[in-house]
Order: C-alpha cells, then sequence, then structure tokens
C-alpha cells in the first residue's frame, strides 16, 4: 500500500475503524482500505495526529459523556437475565409440583437450563438455590446501577469505558445492533445521544 487516501472527518470514519485503533493502538487504520499486516508509506505520527483530529470534534471526554450510556446498558441487560431466571425457576417449580403427583421429569427443563450461564444440578431443588442465588445478584447490580446514574458524580465516575462496551450499551438501551462497517463515527455519535434521550425519558418516568 504505496499510495493512500486518509478519512478526513468523523462522518466518514467507520465506526469498525475507530475500534480497531482503539483496540490495537494501531493509528494506520485511519487510511481507507487499510487491513491488519498491510505495507504503507505512511508515518505513524502522522496518522496518530489524524486519528486526533477525526475525533476531536466528537470526544471530548469519552468515559464521562458515556458513563449513564453504561450503567443504563448493564441495567437493561441484567433486567433481561433477570427475567429469565425468574421464568426458569417458575417453569422449575412446576416441575417439581408435577413430578410429586407423580408424573414424568421433563427433558425440557435440561434445555430450559442450557442457555442459562449457571451451575446445572440434577436436584431440583439444588437448582432452585442456584437460581435464587443468581437472581440476588442480579437484583443487586440493578440497584447499583442505578445507585451510580443517581449518585453520577464526574469526578467521582472515572471507570474505563471501553469504546466495545459503549457500542453494546448503546445497542441494548436502543433495542437495536449497529453495524460497525457502515456506521460512521459521526452516526454512532448521534445513536448515543438517541440514547441519551432515552436514558433521560426513563428518568423522569420514575
Amino acid at each position: 500500500m504505496n499510495k493512500f487516501k486518509t478519512y478526513k472527518d468523523s462522518k466518514e470514519f467507520p465506526l469498525e475503524n475507530f475500534e480497531r485503533i482503539s483496540s490495537t493502538g494501531n493509528f494506520f487504520y485511519i487510511i481507507k482500505g487499510y487491513d491488519e499486516g498491510d505495507e504503507t508509506e505512511a508515518n505513524i505520527d502522522e496518522m496518530e495526529a489524524l486519528f486526533n483530529e477525526v475525533v476531536k470534534d466528537y470526544v471530548i471526554s469519552l468515559n464521562a459523556r458515556n458513563f449513564d450510556i453504561v450503567q443504563h446498558g448493564k441495567i437493561n441487560a441484567s433486567k433481561i437475565d433477570l427475567m429469565k431466571f425468574i421464568l426458569a425457576r417458575e417453569i422449575i417449580i412446576l416441575q417439581i409440583k408435577y413430578l410429586e403427583l407423580g408424573g414424568i421429569e421433563s427433558e425440557n427443563i435440561n434445555e430450559l437450563l442450557i442457555n442459562l450461564k449457571i451451575q446445572k444440578k440434577p436436584d431440583l431443588y439444588l437448582q432452585i438455590e442456584i437460581i435464587d442465588r443468581k437472581i440476588d445478584k442480579l437484583q443487586n447490580d440493578i440497584s447499583e446501577a442505578e445507585a451510580k446514574i443517581k449518585k453520577n458524580n464526574p469526578e467521582e465516575n472515572k471507570e474505563e469505558s471501553d469504546i466495545n462496551e459503549i457500542i453494546t450499551n448503546v445497542e441494548l438501551i436502543l433495542e437495536r445492533s449497529i453495524d460497525l462497517q457502515k456506521t460512521s463515527l459521526y452516526r454512532f455519535g448521534i445513536m448515543q445521544n438517541q440514547a441519551r434521550k432515552k436514558i433521560e425519558q426513563i428518568n423522569k418516568s420514575k
């Protein structure tokens, strides 16, 4: 790759390339069509400077701006898991009652548990205990995230926010998937604003 063209602003800069630079520190991804391992005559320091120019109007303080998005994403993910475990618990309880009446154990219970990231036990009573502990943890996670949002002191909330975590949480809040190749950094910024507005609506409704 001897001749190269670079992305000039955040409106054309793909979110995928931003993620690659953030994750690998390889500023050559500012070059259009660049793939890992390509040979180029570009100067890495110049590419870093170009990258900083592209994103400076988009990112002022990444962690501070995205704190609420990360926390709400965690809440949404925990609530989805919580519903799954509560449903599994109810089904297992029904199965236990059915067995007590002389019924046959259903293989559907094992299929139900396959998709749950918990320890599996053949004893349904022990399985209920494990699920109850998971439910308690998820409820605590939700409460902690809600407390952080309520407090939301930018000086104290200095947790590192990985770009992939931010993308995932924006997807959770907006309930849509994001195509990293087709979405520009500028467009992702608009999506972040949409996510923040949705957070504000949620907070107002409480």
